[in-house]
Parts: structure tokens; C-alpha cells; sequence
């Protein structure tokens, strides 16, 4: 693996951790909310399925950025 590889996939890492993290914060605000009980339990879990698909959507998008659509090969 050449050294340009290596730093792409450490780019990669380093943005999807930052998306990770982005998840888990949204994920905890709306187990605050739910837990004051400021929106119902199925609001909550809306929200959790849209923060959910969003990330995969972040995730899928890095994978792109990086390392191209898989046609190249």
C-alpha cells in the first residue's frame, strides 16, 4: 500500500469518526428531550431513524469521496 493510500484511508478514518460522534451527540439530545419529556417516545424514535439514515448517508458519501464508487477496479 503506498504512502498516498495510507493517508487517504487515515483522512477517511479521522471524517467518519467526526460523523460517529456527530451520531452519538444527536442521539443523546434526543434522550434528553424524550426524557423531559418534551417529545413522545415515537417522536424520539422518528428522530433517532432519521439521525440513523443521515449518518449511513455521511458514511456512504466519505466512502465515495475516498475511495470512489467501486467502479474503478
Amino acid at each position: 500500500m503506498s504512502s498516498m493510500d495510507d493517508e487517504r484511508r487515515d483522512r477517511y478514518y479521522i471524517e467518519a469518526g467526526a460523523e460517529d460522534k456527530r451520531l452519538t451527540d444527536r442521539l443523546a439530545a434526543i434522550r434528553a428531550r424524550e426524557d423531559a419529556k418534551s417529545i413522545s417516545t415515537r417522536e424520539a424514535a422518528d428522530q433517532r431513524i432519521a439521525a440513523m439514515e443521515q449518518h449511513l448517508d455521511a458514511v456512504r458519501e466519505l466512502r465515495r469521496k475516498h475511495f470512489g464508487d467501486g467502479d474503478e477496479q
